[in-house]
């Protein structure tokens, strides 16, 4: 009986593994936590004009926007446009991965977790942070149209 009992838990756990895994394939994009040393060298990179996204599982708006960043990010990468999500989720990087993999986000995603609301002065998400050659040239808190966002980008581009 107890054989039994395990053969059917590994056969869920498999499914349930495989299941996981080939979500995540689809897009490519695994939420993974991020140290603070690597975030700062990321944003500082004088090289980089990135677009960075704070957001939260439980954040209708920050959801709701990703999609139009997806589109803008598929546009533009070939451009030199940089784009990373930092998901603030308490629960840890799992919580944002259904969303990512629902939308086929193709940016990469990192957790920060609530880390990120002191060290980045966050008081709304979704916030969007516009950062040229190393600097931060504007913040753009709550949800914004696909259009706007495109502007912005372009402008960071030339």
């Amino acid at each position: 009986m107890l054989r039994f009992r395990l053969s059917i838990f590994a056969a869920i756990f498999g499914v349930f593994f495989f299941s996981m895994v080939a979500s995540q394939a689809e897009t490519g994009v695994s939420v993974q936590p991020i140290a603070e040393a690597a975030l700062d060298k990321l944003i500082k990179n004088k090289d980089n004009r990135l677009v960075v996204s704070f957001m939260a599982a439980w954040c209708g708006p920050c959801i709701d926007e990703l999609p139009a960043l997806n589109n803008l990010y598929r546009k533009y990468k070939d451009q030199g446009l940089k784009m990373i999500g930092i998901s603030i989720d308490l629960e840890g990087a799992a919580a944002m991965q259904p969303a990512i993999n629902k939308l086929k986000i193709e940016f990469p995603v990192y957790w920060y977790g609530d880390k990120a609301i002191q060290k980045f002065k966050l008081t709304a998400i979704p916030l969007l942070l516009i950062i040229k050659q190393g600097e931060i040239v504007e913040r753009l808190p709550g949800q914004r149209p696909e259009g706007f966002l495109d502007k912005k980008i372009q402008e960071i581009l030339n």
